[in-house]
């Protein structure tokens, strides 16, 4: 997994933000928040689901259409996959008792 402090500030600072989205819901297991992660806003680093047969890379869950060792998209989104799961650590982190929801600097919870 990437440490915190090497995620792209954008990928620090977002958060999902559609209504009656929660970060209890967004990093529950198996969580597809937003039909497949498709959250408005979302940084091209936290794409792990293909738009066009819906693969989702972190789960690795669906139905695979392409060969995932030369198609130019799963291989972009197999290596977001590492980022992905490093920003649900930070917003499990932030979402935990005692966790502090207004600090959003990675620093400070790793």
């Amino acid at each position: 997994m990437a440490d915190l402090e090497t995620l792209p500030e954008i990928v620090r600072r977002f958060r999902p933000n559609c209504p009656g989205c929660t970060p209890e819901k967004a990093t529950a297991p198996g969580a597809k928040p937003c039909s497949f992660y498709d959250c408005p806003g979302l940084p091209r680093e936290l794409e792990v689901t293909c738009d066009t047969c819906m693969y989702d890379f972190a789960a690795q869950d669906g139905q695979v259409k392409c060969d995932h060792g030369t198609c130019d998209t799963a291989l972009r989104l197999k290596a977001n996959v590492e980022t992905y799961e490093t920003w649900l650590q930070l917003i499990r982190a932030e979402a935990a008792p005692g966790g502090d929801p207004e600090n959003r600097d990675a620093r400070a919870i790793a």
